[in-house]
């Protein structure tokens, strides 16, 4: 008997043109990732009937919930799907390598199909009405480059076909954590040891309706919340004083590979007031949480996202 094998397994996507609706010709994409947990669940409802007999009767079926989470790397060509479903398609300009694609907030998500496919069965697992309801990394250390996208969806199908038989394949080159840099207020900060971003849609799941199967009928967008935190040797009181003074600045992150990059901008940011602390006789850090909004950034919005590399357009 076959089994399916991890390595064996693909995730492939594509953009629906209406939400919850495989497109009859889909341009799919072979993703790269680590892990994909896209599940659904769906509760059994008890029934309390009473029918002068002690056994219970059959359960009902409850609303369905299509959610998970997907580890996929940060790398030059990939990400940038994966931005277009968060922010939209981008501004693409450049006549050959290296095309620049800026991406911004906006007002709507493009729903996608996700689609876990176990050949080794054959069995694929299609998820409709998909959109990313929060994404986030960390960087520093000696761990390798990844994100973390969690999604909400309508509705799942099992079949023993895909939903697409041509997947595009794409260039897996990884960005890794010694090519990322940090910038506050314009300048290259040397004493930082870890930094985190995280993105949260305020996607509302409660969309069930009379009628609707039991599947969310839509996924409407929420405000967007952007957070995180740098942690910092504990050299000056630079930081920390912006901190106290709520004083507004901005953040940088950034990849970079040659004459390609990632950069995500924040151009409006305050650091939440902390307390370094002493914790042993080794050398002290600080954690700055902090939070990014628009209120007149030049840039008008919150974060963009500039992704550098060959790739000549994210429209398709």
């Amino acid at each position: 008997m076959s089994r399916a094998k991890g390595y064996n397994s693909q995730l492939a996507m594509a953009y629906e043109q209406a939400y919850g609706q495989t497109p009859a010709s889909p341009a799919g994409y072979n993703m790269p990732f680590n892990q994909s947990k896209i599940a659904i669940a769906q509760n059994l409802i008890e029934s309390t009937t009473i029918r002068g007999r002690r056994d219970k009767e059959q359960p009902a079926i409850g609303n369905v919930d299509v959610s998970g989470s997907l580890v996929v790397p940060l790398d030059q060509i990939g990400t940038g799907y994966w931005l277009r479903s968060m922010f939209g398609s981008p501004v693409t300009t450049g006549s050959g390598d290296p095309y620049t694609h800026v991406f911004k907030v906006t007002d709507s998500q493009p729903s996608l199909v996700l689609e876990q496919q176990y050949p080794d069965i054959p069995a694929y697992e299609m998820f409709n009405g998909c959109k990313v309801n929060k994404f986030s990394f960390v960087y520093g250390g000696d761990n390798e480059l990844t994100a973390t996208l969690e999604l909400l969806g309508a509705k799942r199908t099992v079949g023993a076909t895909p939903f697409t038989t041509v997947l595009s394949e794409l260039p897996l080159l990884k960005f890794s954590n010694f090519q990322g840099t940090l910038e506050e207020g314009g300048e290259q900060l040397a004493i930082v040891t870890e930094a985190g971003l995280n993105l949260d849609f305020g996607l509302d799941g409660n969309t069930y309706t009379i009628g609707g199967n039991g599947c969310r009928t839509d996924l409407p967008e929420g405000a967007l919340q952007i957070s995180g935190s740098i942690t910092a040797f504990f050299a000056d009181t630079v930081l920390l004083n912006k901190a106290i003074s709520n004083t507004k600045s901005s953040l940088k992150f950034k990849f970079t590979s040659g004459a390609h990059s990632l950069a995500f901008f924040l151009e409006e940011v305050v650091f939440q007031q902390t307390s370094p602390g002493i914790e042993n006789e080794k050398g002290i850090t600080v954690k700055l949480p902090f939070q990014a909004f628009y209120d007149s950034g030049a840039d008008g919005s919150a974060i963009v996202a500039t992704l550098i590399n060959s790739q000549a357009s994210y429209a398709g």
